[in-house]
């Protein structure tokens, strides 16, 4: 078996929709309705293939002690740079859409950010806490870097920044690097005034002058410290944002929702992912962006979309997203350990991740019961007090 053969991947999926099940039920956790359940098992499933890609690079990170992204093959390699676009393509949708429909309903920009804060930080400030948990156990509590250093590169995280923590480098391996895609989100955030511009919806002005200082700042980070493809990965959202004008039309969900279309959107992510020239390349932006048109039009690629496991892992995707690199490196640095996992056969890693996976969605539906969902349903009440202290009301 290969290291970086879909049969497994494929078994280790359909093993995690029949886990996600059980402990749906162990928990007492139900899909929420929403308008766009096709979104929402989307998600799923690209947080699912983002874990088994990383699985991959794993392997090849404990027989070459080097992390190769994307991994040495051009279908994974392609199948990453659909998935990364994917993700902002549904941001850019979900949020385009409010300024394209603010004349129906105003844009309420205090709730949006706050509900964007309360949606990433709690689960991401508990993954950073555990990353600095593991550089302490990683160099024996010592400190090995000046005290200002080590605190500002423990505070650089907060703001999307994978800096090295006392001098361990790479730190950023520990949760799989996925940090930087933050930055674009966060990124988008800031610039959503501003192309609400184009659309001739008007925000106050204190709304512009903190986004125009977040947008400033999370430009020097991507251009700082993620330049590699930035312009490519940014134009996934504009992608993203192409369906928000005719997403609701009935005709274009008729269309959107036929066989036919479900059938050319796998045509698409198959040349996608076979004849892609390099990763984010225009090729793979067009495939991508007609797949996610589809869906967001209300494809539900022959009903697996709106399946109750699809939609349940679609819900704790952003925790499945965020902590599925420190579950990898505890099992293979830590449970396992290096040089016992890495003489091992791609039949044994496959199991292993295998087992990995178990841990990760039983560890995402506690996280998403426990912190995500009741940050959550915290927004309203957290705005209305922010409106008070600010005199916003």
């Amino acid at each position: 078996m290969s290291p970086v053969s879909l049969l497994p991947m494929l078994l280790i999926l359909l093993l995690i929709l029949l886990w996600i099940s059980v402990v749906s039920r162990w928990l007492q956790v139900k899909p929420q309705e929403g308008r766009y359940k096709s979104i929402d098992g989307l998600r799923g499933y690209l947080a699912v293939y983002v874990f088994l890609y990383h699985a991959i690079i794993w392997y090849f990170f404990l027989r070459t002690n080097k992390w190769t992204s994307p991994p040495p093959s051009l279908i994974h390699a392609n199948l990453g740079a659909i998935c990364i676009s994917l993700f902002f393509m549904i941001t850019a949708f979900l949020f385009f859409s409010k300024l394209v429909h603010a004349k129906e309903r105003k844009v309420d920009w205090v709730r949006l950010y706050i509900s964007r804060i309360l949606r990433i930080y709690p689960v991401y400030t508990l993954v950073v806490c555990a990353l600095l948990l593991v550089v302490g156990i990683l160099t024996h509590w010592r400190i090995r870097e000046p005290l200002p250093a080590l605190l500002l590169h423990m505070g650089q995280w907060m703001v999307s920044i994978a800096a090295d923590v006392n001098h361990i480098t790479g730190t950023r391996l520990i949760i799989a690097g996925v940090v930087w895609s933050l930055a674009f989100e966060w990124l988008y955030y800031a610039a959503l005034p501003f192309l609400g511009l184009f659309l001739g919806v008007r925000s106050p002005f204190y709304i512009y002058v903190l986004a125009a200082f977040f947008l400033a700042l999370f430009i020097a980070i991507i251009y700082y410290w993620y330049p590699a493809n930035a312009w490519n990965k940014a134009l996934a959202f504009t992608g993203g944002m192409i369906p928000a004008f005719f997403a609701a039309h009935p005709q274009v969900r008729r269309l959107a929702a036929h066989w036919i279309t479900s059938l050319l959107m796998i045509a698409a992510l198959v040349i996608a992912a076979l004849y892609s020239p390099y990763i984010y390349s225009f090729f793979t932006y067009v495939c991508t962006t007609f797949i996610f048109v589809a869906i967001a039009c209300g494809n539900t690629l022959f009903g697996i979309l709106t399946w109750r496991p699809s939609c349940l892992l679609g819900q704790i995707a952003f925790s499945l997203y965020i902590l599925h690199g420190l579950i990898l490196f505890l099992a293979f640095m830590f449970l396992l350990g290096m040089p016992h996992a890495r003489v091992q056969t791609p039949l044994w890693h496959w199991m292993a991740t295998a087992g990995c996976s178990l841990v990760l969605v039983t560890v995402c539906t506690l996280s998403y019961k426990y912190l995500e969902r009741p940050f959550l349903e915290a927004t309203p009440g957290v705005t209305a007090k922010a409106k008070r202290f600010f005199g916003l009301e």
